[in-house]
């Protein structure tokens, strides 16, 4: 058992107004806020988002035909290193 003292009253009343919030016990609190800060369950932890149905989202582009041929046109076949590619344009974007 560990003993935290909290010198701040703010903080303090802060985390009994959350706990009431909560309906859990100030000790069950702390340390959930503990094992989150610390990160000790971090294999449990999931990512969860909403799977969206890619045929209900699906669009077609509309671009205007200016009547140029762009049949053999390959994007990016100027790039040989991919690496090495995406590095100078994050240090660009960075700078």
């Amino acid at each position: 058992m560990l003993a935290i003292k909290i010198d701040n009253p703010e903080i303090e009343n802060r985390f009994k107004e959350y706990a009431k919030k909560q309906k859990k016990s100030l000790e069950d609190l702390v340390s959930e806020a503990m094992n989150l800060f610390l990160d000790i369950n971090k294999k449990d932890d999931k990512l969860l988002y909403t799977k969206k149905d890619p045929m209900k989202h699906l669009h077609t582009i509309q671009y205007e035909d200016d009547g140029e041929d762009l049949s053999d046109v390959q994007p990016y076949s100027r790039v040989e290193d991919a690496e090495k590619y995406v590095h100078s344009l994050r240090r660009e974007r960075n700078k």
